[in-house]
């Protein structure tokens, strides 16, 4: 029979009488005079042989626990072990490799990443240092502490376990970047590294999503300057992408400023709102703000004018786009299969009329610049088109009954706009027999206005600015393409988009230069806030840092 252990443990059988039954916890007293005793000895030995003290030796006064696996037992008593295992895990390696060993015992990867200050260690190359760490690990298997043997990473070079890095944070980065491009399941370790390397792992982290792992400690020693091992905190650390949602924040900005209003409002929605009321309560309100905000300009940019306008009553007082403030409280309001609401005498409104081309303009240009979608860009100029080349006629007409008769019929039909376009450019036409020369689409003849409009001049061929539509009846080919794309399924160039929104810009510009007026001078709106003025308005200015609005 042992003697019973009356250093610190006084009343622990030995381990045949034991056998069976429920050891005696540990104390702090026999961890820490274990822990004093192993620093001692430490400074006689050499790093690998004190290291497999550290592993394998085992004590009587530890219940024939190693210090190693006693330190984690005792912090499992405490409930300071709050870690899930990995597939890879990365340790930044500095001069203390025992918090290194207690994580790789709390994690069981089963590759690990050796990140070394490439400079060395004390007078030993960073190669030769990093063997102690694999040797010391080799032995956490033998002695049960991991179930298997992970897979030791490195620049395939012999006796070279590891990578060595440059202190500073950028290559840090790179190095994680280059090494971890195929790994998952990644946790790294911070506890180790110099600052330098801590910061640059923190950014491969924040960049990849990687889970962060520390281990801490709650007593140290002054006379020694070193920390008690069992009094070890392992757990992870709030990776401040996830937990603040920024990686999300930075993709809605993003969505936001290519006006993809939908998309931005999703993602707050299901990525964003939960996190950020979590951590900072504060921010619920601000959030729900800039919610209402982007279904406010959703709506806008779809068209939906009057939806817009009252969006905006819980907004408060801000710059809008002009067709939300003009146009809202006469815009088209829909039931079922029609219309209860739609504006009047449209075509002679001059004032709505070039508030709504200019919109539609700038968001023609949104179709090509961030949605690339060319084919949706040339049908909405062909049909902005149609409204300025029918503005045109009205503002011939001069006489107030006519022009109320033409007006109700276009809110009703409107006439084919190649006849339109044949009778404003015929050189040889002195008058526009509207009943003859541009009927209405599905009106009976005799139903049609019967009116006769005066044409001093024919219309100037302004369509010749372009370069894809610039022969003497260039028109023709955009109302021929135009057709084409309406009932036929082609890929579209972003040549002829491009060449299309030149194409009503050119008409737009015309007609007003026509009436003795200019689009530079028009003092309209037709974007969305700036992103940093909307995160002010919401309040989140308070919250998110300048990056990020």
């Amino acid at each position: 029979m042992r003697k019973r252990n009356n250093v610190c443990c006084a009343n622990v059988e030995t381990s045949e009488l034991t056998k069976g039954m429920r050891r005696v916890g540990l104390s702090e007293d026999c961890l820490r005079r274990a822990t004093k005793e192993y620093w001692e000895q430490s400074k006689s030995d050499n790093n690998l042989e004190s290291l497999k003290d550290y592993v394998c030796e085992k004590k009587n006064k530890l219940n024939d626990m190693s210090l190693l696996k006693a330190e984690l037992e005792y912090a499992k008593q405490k409930g300071r072990i709050k870690a899930d295992p990995c597939e890879t895990l990365v340790l930044l390696v500095g001069f203390s490799p025992e918090p290194l060993l207690q994580s790789v015992c709390v994690h069981k990867p089963q590759r690990i990443v050796l990140v070394l200050n490439k400079e060395g260690y004390g007078g030993e190359e960073w190669h030769v240092f990093a063997k102690h760490i694999v040797e010391a690990i080799e032995h956490l298997e033998k002695e049960g502490l991991i179930q298997e043997k992970p897979q030791f990473l490195g620049e395939q070079v012999p006796d070279k376990p590891g990578y060595p890095a440059q202190g500073d944070p950028a290559a840090v980065f790179k190095t994680l970047v280059e090494i971890l491009h195929d790994e998952t399941g990644v946790v790294i370790d911070v506890t180790g590294g110099k600052k330098s390397m801590v910061t640059g792992a923190f950014m491969y982290a924040a960049y990849a999503g990687a889970r962060i792992s520390y281990v801490d400690f709650e007593e140290y020693d002054p006379k020694h300057r070193r920390p008690y091992g069992f009094s070890c905190k392992i757990g992870e650390l709030s990776n401040p992408y996830q937990e603040f949602a920024l990686r999300e924040w930075e993709r809605v900005r993003a969505l936001y400023e290519r006006y993809q209003f939908r998309e931005a409002r999703e993602l707050l929605s299901d990525a964003i709102l939960d996190a950020m009321k979590t951590v900072i309560p504060e921010t619920e309100g601000p959030v729900q703000k800039l919610g209402k905000f982007l279904a406010y300009y959703e709506k806008w940019d779809r068209g939906d004018f009057r939806g817009a306008k009252q969006a905006a009553q819980d907004l408060g007082d801000f710059e809008q786009p002009s067709a939300v403030v003009g146009l809202g409280n006469q815009w088209y309001e829909i039931s079922g299969n029609d219309y209860t609401e739609h504006p009047r005498h449209f075509y002679g409104d001059l004032q709505a009329l070039q508030v709504y081309v200019y919109d539609e303009l700038k968001r023609i240009r949104r179709l090509i610049d961030y949605n690339q979608d060319y084919r949706s860009a040339f049908l909405r100029a062909g049909g902005v088109n149609e409204i300025v080349m029918l503005a045109r006629v009205v503002r011939l007409v001069t006489d107030p009954t006519k022009r109320k008769s033409l007006l109700d019929a276009l809110d009703k039909k409107t006439p084919s706009v190649r006849k339109v376009f044949e009778a404003l450019s015929d050189s040889n036409r002195t008058q526009i027999d509207v009943k003859r020369n541009i009927p209405f689409k599905g009106f009976r003849k005799e139903t049609d206005p019967n009116i006769i409009v005066p044409r001093s001049s024919p219309m100037t061929a302004w369509w010749q600015k372009t370069s894809l539509f610039n022969a003497n009846d260039g028109w023709k080919r955009f109302l021929d393409i135009r057709n084409d794309l309406a009932h036929k399924y082609f890929s579209v160039p972003k040549e002829w988009a491009e060449e299309a929104l030149k194409f009503v810009e050119a008409n737009f510009e015309d007609f007003k230069n026509f009436l003795g007026q200019s689009v530079s001078k028009l003092s309209l709106r037709a974007e969305a806030l700036p992103w940093s003025r909307l995160c002010e308005l919401c309040g989140l200015n308070r919250f998110l840092p300048p990056n990020l609005r």
